[in-house]
């Protein structure tokens, strides 16, 4: 088996669509050696835990979160941002983590249900219950909101209106021309997010933001305590905040462990703009961990069977990947309890 790992993946736990042993065959189907559980505030549950300490296949796991972290304190705190922070080989049974996780969970349903009624205000036939429904009853989050939205056709209808004017005002408005021409280069699935299900989306007022966070160094604490290392996820999706200077000074200070420095599989040989702002903060991201020397980490950020498929089809881009674990348990005082290595 190539030693090509991700870690970073998603089960029903979150927004994945596989359980956490069909995901691990996937991996193996795959030719993967090395998957990290990531769900969205969201731990590996006590069930799902028996199954991987009785599973006998090649690959490799490892017992990871993904946690929705606020901004630094000096950018403002627990306020919404798109600091996304992976912790490996954290303990699933760490009381704190799991009462983060409580909460978290309690503050999604909260934002779904407030979204929701946003949507029906705009012409939407939706519910709650077909948004708990998407999601399993886990982890609500925006793309179970989508998955529910487009199961109806009437709510196909009124996508295509909403896309239909943002188009006309595109004729007239360069900054939502700019927009719109984005969401069309990338394809459908990105409609709802980019019309309504974002902060800076062209109808406003239907998103709502996540309303529990901690600042970005206590979430890197709650993982440390939790006997994990703290990995910043996609530094594209925070670069306008943070920018390279800062991220510098940030790790010199300690204040992660590690970036992911493997990621943007969704965007690989796409030859858009995105493409290209996400092939630079890969650079930066690379440049500062073998400065600082911490930690490399990355992979498929799958939820779904074919991004396994296609990550491990993705030839130098898995390659990368190879060591990372190993990497980690050779630096830090990890407990591989929390894995099968």
């Amino acid at each position: 088996m190539r030693n090509i790992q991700t870690l970073h993946a998603h089960t029903k736990n979150s927004d994945g669509e596989l359980s956490h042993l069909e995901v691990l065959n996937a991996c193996e189907q795959n030719d993967i050696a090395v998957v990290a559980f990531t769900d969205h505030d969201s731990l590996i549950d006590e069930i799902s835990l028996k199954k991987l300490r009785n599973y006998e296949g090649k690959t490799k796991w490892v017992s990871g979160i993904e946690i929705s972290s606020g901004l630094p304190k000096e950018l403002g705190g627990t306020v919404s941002s798109n600091f996304h922070i992976v912790g490996l080989f954290v303990d699933p049974t760490n009381k704190a983590l799991k009462n983060h996780c409580k909460l978290a969970k309690e503050a999604r349903i909260t934002r779904m249900q407030k979204m929701v009624g946003n949507l029906q205000s705009i012409g939407f036939d939706i519910t709650e219950k077909d948004c708990l429904k998407a999601s399993g009853g886990e982890s609500v989050g925006r793309p179970h909101v989508v998955k529910a939205l487009t199961s109806k056709e009437s709510n196909i209808k009124v996508l295509e209106q909403l896309r239909q004017k943002m188009e006309k005002e595109a004729e007239t408005n360069p900054k939502v021309k700019k927009e719109y021409d984005a969401m069309m280069e990338r394809g459908e699935g990105q409609y709802p997010y980019v019309l309504f299900l974002s902060d800076d989306s062209f109808i406003p007022n239907i998103y709502v933001g996540y309303k529990y966070f901690l600042d970005m160094d206590s979430t890197v604490k709650l993982i440390r305590d939790a006997g994990g290392v703290a990995i910043l996820a996609h530094y594209f999706s925070i670069i306008k905040k943070v920018d390279e200077g800062m991220l510098d000074e940030m790790l010199k200070n300690n204040r992660f462990d590690g970036l992911k420095t493997t990621f943007g599989l969704f965007v690989l040989g796409s030859g858009t703009k995105q493409e290209e702002m996400v092939k630079n903060s890969v650079e930066i991201a690379r440049n500062l961990v073998e400065k600082h020397n911490k930690l490399k980490s990355g992979g498929a950020d799958a939820h779904r069977l074919q991004q396994f498929v296609d990550f491990s089809n993705s030839g130098e881009y898995a390659n990368e990947t190879i060591g990372f674990a190993e990497q980690i348990m050779d630096k830090m005082d990890v407990d591989k309890k929390w894995s099968n290595f």
